[in-house]
């Protein structure tokens, strides 16, 4: 498991993309691309629910790349910006690191290959993806999910969310 439950919010970081993320996300309600969003969670269960979509899609992650694949990959962050719900990947030979301790992201460096790699995304939209009724490529083109990396990083991570969320061919079952 990637450290999600370990990142508590104890570091006051939000991230530049945030706001465009949140303003996306509305519009593709408005235009039926998204569900409307119940109303009723309260903040405690929203952050429930945004672990339990982070461990799916971490889950789907490991269970569709080989060990050399996810080896392959860069450490980086994943923001859920209604809890403002952060958890970190760490890739190794038979999954995420579960007991890494990253220091809070580095989101404000003008060099991008200094900044921290984070996936920016509306829970909303992540849980379309997760579900398999959104694919990974159409929420970045939509600006609900903001991969904020430089190029080699955003290629290698592109890469993997694609592959595991395609455009075609989605499946709730992977066999490992």
């Amino acid at each position: 498991m990637c450290s999600i439950c370990d990142l508590r919010i104890e570091f006051s970081v939000d991230h530049p993309m945030s706001l465009g993320v949140a303003v996306e996300t509305r519009r593709a309600i408005d235009v039926g691309l998204l569900p409307e969003p119940k109303l009723s969670i309260d903040g405690s269960r929203l952050r429930l629910k945004a672990i339990d979509t982070l461990k799916a899609a971490q889950q789907r992650l490991e269970q569709t790349l080989r060990p050399e694949e996810l080896l392959a990959l860069p450490d980086f962050f994943v923001l859920m910006i209604e809890s403002r719900t952060w958890a970190f990947f760490r890739p190794t030979p038979t999954g995420f690191d579960p007991n890494c301790q990253p220091a809070p992201p580095n989101v404000a460096s003008d060099d991008e290959a200094a900044r921290d790699a984070v996936l920016v995304a509306s829970e909303l939209a992540m849980g379309e993806v997760v579900a398999g009724r959104l694919p990974f490529d159409a929420a970045l083109r939509e600006g609900v999910l903001v991969l904020d990396a430089d190029e080699a990083r955003r290629v290698a991570l592109l890469t993997v969310w694609c592959a595991a969320y395609p455009e075609r061919g989605f499946s709730r079952f992977v066999c490992a």
